[in-house]
């Protein structure tokens, strides 16, 4: 009895630290922790963020790799994200290649994500970050 309860220790005790290594990794490297509520955000954390970080700019390892398109940096319309969403997009010029998520996601899933790719576009600019040179 006693080894048993031992070993539920230990075992705990593997899984807070596993738990407190991957809360580090995630501090250190800037992720974002998406608070329950938003399912546009969960869905972008779920789906998009391994490539394109969750702060959209795509510094993960994988995004730098992949040649990962930055969402701070697009000028794409409404239609286009929809479509790249849906269709996936492969370059001729690059790795870079983007999954279709039509049999992944819904429609309504797929819109729910423009207003989240189109956030990064304000939330990264360098205009909101103050003048370089306060002269």
């Amino acid at each position: 009895m006693c080894k048993l309860q031992i070993e539920n220790r230990h075992g705990f005790g593997q899984r807070l630290a596993v738990v407190v290594v991957a809360a580090l990794l995630a501090a250190t490297h800037g992720a974002e922790v998406v608070t329950p509520g938003n399912p546009a955000k969960e869905l972008f954390a779920k789906n998009c963020a391994v490539c394109h970080g969750a702060d959209g700019t795509a510094q993960t390892p994988l995004a730098k790799r992949l040649g990962v398109k930055d969402l701070s940096q697009s000028k794409l319309t409404d239609a286009q994200i929809k479509q790249q969403i849906s269709e996936g997009r492969q370059e001729n010029q690059s790795a870079s290649k983007m999954p279709a998520f039509k049999e992944k996601l819904t429609r309504q899933e797929i819109e729910s994500l423009v207003p989240v790719v189109k956030d990064f576009r304000g939330a990264n600019s360098q205009e909101n970050l103050g003048p370089k040179d306060p002269k």
